[in-house]
C-alpha cells in the first residue's frame, strides 16, 4: 500500500494509524496495539477480530471516530 502512517491525537490519546493490505488499518495508541479496522461499506467501520481475523458488526463510537479520521486523511491526499 502506497499510503503511509499518521499520527492524530484524540480523547486525550495519541494514535498511529497504519494501513495495512487489503484495506486494513492497524491502530497504536498511545504507543500500544490497540485495533485493526476496516471500511466495511461506504458508510460503516468496522473492527476485525484478532483471533478470527473477520469483522466484528457493532455499534462503536471509537472505530467510527478513527474510521472519519482516516477517510478525512485520505482525501488530503488525493
Amino acid at each position: 500500500m502506497d499510503t503511509e502512517s499518521f499520527y492524530f491525537k484524540g480523547a486525550g490519546s495519541i494514535y498511529e494509524v497504519i494501513p495495512e493490505d487489503d484495506g486494513i488499518y492497524t491502530v497504536f495508541k498511545d504507543g500500544i496495539e490497540h485495533l485493526q479496522l476496516t471500511h466495511l461499506n461506504r458508510s460503516k467501520w468496522v473492527r476485525i477480530d484478532y483471533k478470527t481475523d473477520l469483522p466484528v458488526i457493532e455499534d462503536n463510537e471509537e472505530v467510527e471516530a478513527i474510521g472519519r479520521v482516516i477517510l478525512k486523511s485520505l482525501n488530503k491526499e488525493k
